[in-house]
């Protein structure tokens, strides 16, 4: 199973993800704002960021994916937006992602975007390859 990041600041969509993937026996912590999820991220070292593109703190996904990119190269960075994948491509300018999943988020189809970005980051020796 894997650590998830989940950045998010709708709370409805925070419960819910975190309910699916803890169900799903993944470890999740959850932040609402860029700083959090980068202070987050020190002490709780995840394998996958599952995070929106844009935040309502205005420093947004983008910003988290490319710090957190920055320290751990292995992190696989999953980003969920309601814009057309070529625009969510352009505002996150070069960061590394695994994956853009457009809203509204099937959460089968989000699964299966973890378990292959788990399967990725394990294959290529990442955090807790066997």
């Amino acid at each position: 199973m894997a650590r998830i990041l989940l950045v998010e600041d709708e709370e409805s969509s925070v419960r819910a993800l975190e309910h699916y993937f803890e169900g799903a026996g993944h470890e999740v912590a959850s932040a609402g704002q860029a700083r959090a999820a980068i202070e987050r991220a020190r002490e709780f070292s995840p394998e996958i960021l599952l995070t929106d593109l844009f935040l309502a703190d205005r420093e947004g996904g983008a910003r988290v994916a490319r710090e957190l990119t920055d320290r751990d190269p292995d992190l696989r960075v999953i980003v969920m937006t309601g814009l057309p994948a070529a625009e969510a491509a352009r505002q996150l300018d070069g960061t590394p992602v695994f994956r853009i999943c457009l809203k509204p988020l099937r959460l089968a189809e989000l699964n299966a975007t973890v378990e292959a970005a788990l399967a990725d980051v394990r294959a290529k020796g990442g955090a807790d390859a066997p």
